[in-house]
């Protein structure tokens, strides 16, 4: 089973389905796994982190008409708080199933951490990075032999996907609209990567005058690095610990992690003895807002009768 910052992608027959479990509120959620996600004692009051290691607990098998699989909250959001409000969770998604076409409502990156698939009739690569602005339709995305892992982030949480042609009637058309894809070219090996001479630092996409962008990071063991973005404006970042660890105040973050860091706040990640591995991707600065409460959107998705 291959394996990437401490997730194993196991491979789960289709056939094998458990009974989906129903899902708390965010607030019994938190309650419940409080280590999970907290603030961070770091520096920042306002920058979140979360490993998957203590977040496991929460990870949940879902089975829907559209999808099949399990979510596990990483970074779960407050939902009372003016935004931005992260969230933050793994997907995994069982071997061969295809998610329809959907859209959401607000700014989105995932980033591939395990299995394979394709998305639309592109194929979808280890630790490729997938940014889609509030209704920028995509997909469908359709896991592979050995199933398909993802991140979901968010700078402000989302309620659900919109499904077309279903419900095509909410889609926004009028209103500009992005995608935005990258992966790396190339990774330094387990062995390799606390003994590179320096940071090394890979753009995945291209930083653009919104501020959207990403990067991959290779830290050697006990490396610091600056923000990869520099002091240009964004709406907040997200740093993905795909191998190695994170280590501020001697408290270590081993992958696989998350750590939001807004838009005002400053961080510079060290890495641990083994190293790390980043995944950076950094919202436009229109993400800082929720778009849902700006244009005065329907939360969440009509409800479907059923049959």
């Amino acid at each position: 089973m291959p394996e990437l910052g401490g997730l194993q992608h196991e491979r789960v027959p289709v056939g094998d389905l458990f009974e989906p479990a129903l899902a708390p509120s965010s607030t019994d959620r938190a309650a419940r796994r409080p280590g999970a996600v907290q603030l961070n004692r770091w520096e920042n009051a306002l920058i979140q982190h979360a490993s998957l290691e203590h977040a496991k607990t929460s990870r949940s098998r879902r089975d829907t008409p559209q999808f099949s699989g399990f979510v596990t909250d990483l970074i779960l959001p407050n939902e009372h708080s003016s935004a931005p409000r992260p969230q933050a969770f793994l997907v995994e998604q069982v071997p061969n199933w295809l998610l329809p076409t959907h859209y959401h409502q607000e700014h989105q990156f995932q980033v591939v951490v395990g299995g394979s698939g394709r998305m639309g009739a592109s194929a979808i690569e280890l630790l490729g990075v997938h940014y889609a602005s509030p209704h920028a339709a995509y997909g469908p995305l359709v896991s592979g032999e050995d199933g398909l892992s993802y991140l979901t982030l968010r700078a402000v949480h989302d309620s659900g996907a919109w499904y077309l042609p279903d419900q095509r009637e909410h889609l926004l058309l009028r209103i500009p609209k992005r995608h935005a894809h990258g992966a790396p070219a190339l990774r330094s090996t387990d062995e390799a990567l606390p003994q590179l001479a320096a940071p090394l630092t890979e753009t995945l996409i291209e930083p653009d005058a919104q501020g959207l962008a990403a990067w991959t990071v290779s830290m050697p063991a006990h490396a610091c690095v600056p923000d990869p973005g520099g002091e240009a404006p964004h709406g907040g970042r997200f740093y993905v610990v795909t191998r190695g660890s994170l280590v501020h105040g001697g408290e270590p973050l081993p992958g696989l992690a998350v750590i939001w860091v807004g838009a005002q706040d400053l961080f510079e990640p060290q890495a641990g003895a083994q190293g790390a591995e980043l995944v950076v991707v950094q919202f436009p600065l229109a993400a800082q807002q929720s778009f849902i409460e700006a244009m005065q959107r329907p939360v969440r998705p009509p409800a479907k009768p059923t049959h």
